[in-house]
This record gives C-alpha cells, sequence and structure tokens, in this order.
C-alpha cells in the first residue's frame, strides 16, 4: 500500500496510520513529496518517485487532501494490473488544468492574494489560529504533524496536470469522506461512479484516530 500525503504537508501525516495498517498485514511505503517542491514539473516528478519508491507494484494507492489530483498519474506511473486507488477527504483530480484553475473564481482569489515571494505560506497559518490546535489536540503530536510543512511554490499551485492514461481508467476509484468540509466532493465522486464511504470525523482523522480510519479504510477495500 503506498501512502502519499497532501503537498502542503509531509509524511508525517500517515505515521500513526501505518502501524494499525502493518498490524493488519500490509506493507507500507510512504511517498514523500517534501524533496519534490522545487522540480521543474511537480506532476512528473511525483509520479517517476511513485515508479521507483516500492520492489512491486502496490495494489493500493491512498492519497490525502491535494494529493487527490495526482492520484491518476500515480496510478499510470506505478503500472499495476489490479489498483485500488482511494481519495482519503481529498480533491478530485482535475486533469487539463491546474490546482488554481480548478477553483472558484472567489476561492482563487483568496489563494492568489496570500501569496509572497512566488510562494504560498504555511498551510497551518491559512486558519485561525485555534482551529489546528482543536484537531491535533496533544501538543507533541501536532509539532510532529507540523514541523517542516513547507510554503509551497506558486509554480505547483499553476502546473496543468495532464490527462491520465490506461491504469488509471482500468483502476477501481475508492473515496472516504473524512469531514464534513468534503461532503460535496464525496457527492461528486460519487457521481462519477467512485465507491463512497464516510466517517464524520475531520481532516487530519487518520492522525488522531488511526484505528477507527484503518477499519473504515479495509472496509472500503473488500471486494
Amino acid at each position: 500500500m503506498l501512502l502519499v500525503h497532501s503537498p502542503l504537508l509531509t509524511p508525517a501525516t500517515w505515521d500513526a496510520l501505518r502501524t494499525p495498517l502493518e498490524a493488519a498485514g500490509w506493507r507500507v511505503v510512504v511517498l514523500n513529496l517534501r524533496p519534490l517542491i522545487e522540480s521543474p514539473s511537480f506532476h512528473a516528478a511525483v509520479c517517476a518517485a511513485a515508479a521507483t519508491v516500492t520492489s512491486g507494484a502496490p495494489t493500493v494507492v491512498v492519497g490525502h487532501s491535494r494529493a487527490g489530483a495526482y492520484l491518476p498519474g500515480i496510478a499510470d506511473a506505478v503500472g499495476s494490473d489490479r489498483l485500488d486507488v482511494v481519495f482519503l477527504d481529498a480533491r478530485l483530480p482535475h486533469p487539463g488544468t491546474s490546482w488554481i484553475g480548478s477553483l472558484t473564481p472567489e476561492r482563487a482569489t483568496w489563494l492568489r492574494e496570500m501569496v509572497v515571494s512566488g510562494r504560498l505560506p504555511r498551510w497551518d497559518t491559512w486558519f485561525p489560529g485555534a482551529s489546528l490546535a482543536d484537531v491535533l489536540t496533544d501538543p507533541e503530536q501536532r509539532r510532529r504533524v507540523l514541523h517542516d510543512i513547507p510554503e509551497l511554490p506558486w509554480q505547483v499551485v499553476s502546473e496543468v496536470l495532464p490527462a491520465p492514461r490506461e491504469a488509471w481508467h482500468s483502476a477501481r476509484h475508492i473515496y472516504l469522506r473524512l469531514s464534513a468540509a468534503y461532503q460535496s466532493t464525496a457527492e461528486q465522486a460519487e457521481e462519477r461512479g467512485y465507491r463512497v464511504w464516510s466517517m464524520d470525523a475531520h481532516h487530519l482523522a487518520m492522525v488522531t484516530h488511526p484505528a477507527e480510519v484503518t477499519d473504515l479504510l479495509l472496509s472500503a477495500l473488500r471486494p
């Protein structure tokens, strides 16, 4: 199982989930996007890294949040004959357009107005000060998850993503909603034919409730 974190965060978002997944018998590999953000094409770098990070083709790829847009390319890069692609409270693919181009005009303006010297500020500064503390209530856990999260280059946000190829189209697509904020995205996923499962938690539930998220994920992966 290949886990892909949001480019706004780091692999630390998966630390808590690894233990119950491995206890359930899964071999887990985490793709680290953090060193790739300065690449001329972030999408190409992500796909190349996914193709080489495991010793064999994974049977499951899980992407969280903004990693969702890169899952079609990752699916094609790993080239598995039988693949489940799981969107964990994630954005849906938007081939043929960029991250910024996929947003509503109001949201795109909001994002552009945050840019400083060609970079987005750290994700944890986008919200009122108490909001993440309310979600990640353990100070040490919060420190680990938020440590070294990037100021994302604007080129990542403005890169137009290519159309997916055969492996993506032949994969099984699954959407796991963790938070109410992604309800409309889950509904869109269902309209696209994804299998949709839900739990009433929050966007970083795999950090704070790893056992419950593991149960949800493994239930969704059953035939």
